[in-house]
């Protein structure tokens, strides 16, 4: 099977402020990082690797990465031809959190470094660089919860081979659960969603208000992009007073929050996290044992092993403070308020 391979050998640079430590080791010694995507087909993961980018570009250090295109066979492959290319450390977003084993078992075995991108991996062996993902769903339905505290509530979540959806449930439920224990929210429907695809989520949604005569208040949909899919069928229908989440900070989805047709994102600065991965995988690749990579802290891996991680804070984006994501640069006041009409937003009046 032919492994897609993207190759960038990258300038010399003064390394980017927050590296201290990696930038101590990388003037030694130039790297070459390996990255294995599940899949590129996101607008999120461009931003992740354009973070990654930027702190390998600053060292000197050589990029290299593989599109496993949901993939989960094809991942293994992907991660096996990166060790043979000589890589120094691997940066792994798992499409399947246990098929991706048996390849980080030989990376361990050759000596070469592991960070666990975004999504857990079953491996204490490997440093886990995330956001607080119990919080991205606690906040998601916190936010939820004051725009639709009662009613039939849809959960679309994402793919079930994904052990990150158990994590983001788990916050999820720390807010919900009361309300449904109460009798105040009935869950009508839970679905999960092959790769995440915002057609699937679309027809998901169109066969849960079919299926409930169009009784629904709220659906929690896990990310943007099925956020997308699920607002197409909701607009399809007349449904504008549907509350509905994603989270990603989605250019879409933060349009939508202004426009009033979304209710909520979790934004992950997905450039941060992106850096946080890169300097830790130069910090192993020239020595540091996982848990004395600046910011680590103790995690439990999906069987409840300790496993060092770097947590970043992930933020609920509504529309009383978008302004939040246009100061910071994430997305310009344009695109925001593109179709809004006069009394949107703060950022769009």
């Amino acid at each position: 099977m032919k492994t897609t391979v993207r190759t960038r050998s990258l300038g010399l640079a003064a390394v980017a402020a927050g590296a201290i430590f990696a930038a101590d080791i990388a003037a030694a010694q130039e790297f070459t990082i390996g990255v294995s995507w599940r899949h590129f087909q996101e607008e999120r993961w461009k931003i992740d690797e354009a973070g990654i980018l930027s702190v390998l570009e600053a060292g000197g250090h050589t990029y290299v990465s593989a599109d496993a295109q949901a993939d989960p066979v094809k991942q293994v492959t992907d991660i096996e031809s990166l060790i043979a290319s000589g890589v120094d450390a691997l940066i792994v977003l798992a499409q399947d959190s246990q098929a991706v084993l048996p390849a980080l078992e030989r990376a361990h075995e050759e000596g070469i470094p592991v960070v666990a991108y975004d999504a857990p991996i079953d491996d204490p062996r490997a440093l886990f660089v995330s956001f607080d993902n119990v919080a991205v769903g606690r906040l998601m339905a916190e936010a939820m919860l004051e725009e639709m505290p009662t009613g039939n509530w849809a959960l679309i979540e994402g793919d079930s081979a994904h052990s990150i959806v158990q994590v983001f449930r788990e916050g999820q439920m720390q807010a919900l659960q009361p309300k449904i224990d109460a009798g105040e929210i009935t869950i009508i429907a839970q679905q999960n969603i092959e790769n995440w695809r915002p057609d699937a989520a679309q027809a998901a949604v169109d066969q849960i208000l079919t299926a409930n005569a169009n009784d629904v208040d709220a659906v929690l949909a896990m990310n943007d992009g099925m956020s997308g899919g699920a607002a197409a069928a909701l607009e399809a229908q007349g449904l504008d007073d549907v509350a509905l989440s994603g989270q990603d900070g989605e250019t879409a989805a933060l349009n939508r929050i202004a426009k009033g047709q979304q209710t909520v994102t979790i934004w992950k600065n997905a450039t941060d996290l992106g850096q946080a991965a890169a300097e830790a995988a130069v910090a192993m690749a020239g020595g540091a044992a996982p848990g004395d990579v600046p910011g680590t802290v103790t995690a439990q891996t999906i069987s409840g092993a300790d496993q060092p991680a770097i947590l970043l804070e992930p933020i609920a984006i509504t529309r009383g403070n978008l302004e939040r994501v246009v100061d910071a640069g994430w997305i310009s006041r344009e695109a925001l308020c593109d179709g809004v009409d006069d009394g949107g937003p703060a950022p769009c009046s």
